[in-house]
């Protein structure tokens, strides 16, 4: 076994352990304070980030925004083809979620899907595609205003962090949505699946402060 082996063995086994330390993470979240859920889960993507290797970073580590240009390298050119395929699969989701497309849904979400939403409530995969089934609770529109990939474990797995804007239909009427969101997925033999959400309502103050940023 080369030194070259050792160190992409023990790579997959500090991400593997990030990663489930991140869902433990996500599962404590829910029982925070909605004040308290951003500052925790933005520890946990600093946990995520804590070891970059310099010499493996380039080829094990890549991050691309929507406005990102990978570069010419073989193993960039390999992972900017599954970030163009992953990216394809966020715009399937989203469409998915606005059209109450659940059979599309249920291909695309992990068996062990686990959804935190805005106000704090965890949904299992059936869950959330009851939810979405149900008349009393409707998207009218899902779309994913920008979106940042960061692949892990060798290109394996994914983390996604956006912001969206929807419009949904509920039993207290039209409500106008606004959030950032983190997504995790695993590639499969059967490609990216999405196996976690977690969701943050973006308040009309900071929504403001948003669009001075902009201009």
């Amino acid at each position: 076994m080369g030194p070259g082996t050792i160190h992409s063995a023990r790579m997959q086994n500090f991400v593997t352990y990030r990663l489930s330390r991140l869902y433990i993470l996500a599962r404590a979240i829910i029982h925070l304070p909605t004040m308290r859920i951003l500052p925790s889960l933005s520890y946990a993507l600093l946990c995520l980030a804590v070891y970059q290797p310099a010499a493996a970073a380039t080829a094990e580590d890549i991050t691309l925004s929507s406005t990102s240009r990978p570069t010419s390298s073989a193993g960039t050119a390999g992972a900017a083809r599954e970030v163009a395929a992953l990216r394809a699969a966020e715009q399937r989701r989203a469409k998915a979620v606005s059209s109450r497309d659940v059979a599309t849904l249920r291909d695309l979400i992990s068996r062990d899907y686990y959804h935190v939403e805005t106000r704090g409530r965890a949904r299992t995969k059936t869950e959330f595609l009851q939810l979405l089934t149900r008349d009393e609770y409707e998207f009218r529109s899902y779309e994913i205003d920008d979106s940042e990939i960061r692949m892990l474990d060798n290109g394996q797995a994914a983390l996604v962090t956006g912001r969206f804007r929807a419009a949904a239909q509920g039993a207290d009427g039209p409500r106008e949505l606004r959030g950032r969101y983190v997504r995790m997925w695993v590639l499969g033999p059967e490609g990216w699946r999405n196996t976690m959400q977690q969701t943050t309502e973006i308040r009309p103050l900071a929504i403001q402060r948003d669009l001075r940023t902009q201009h």
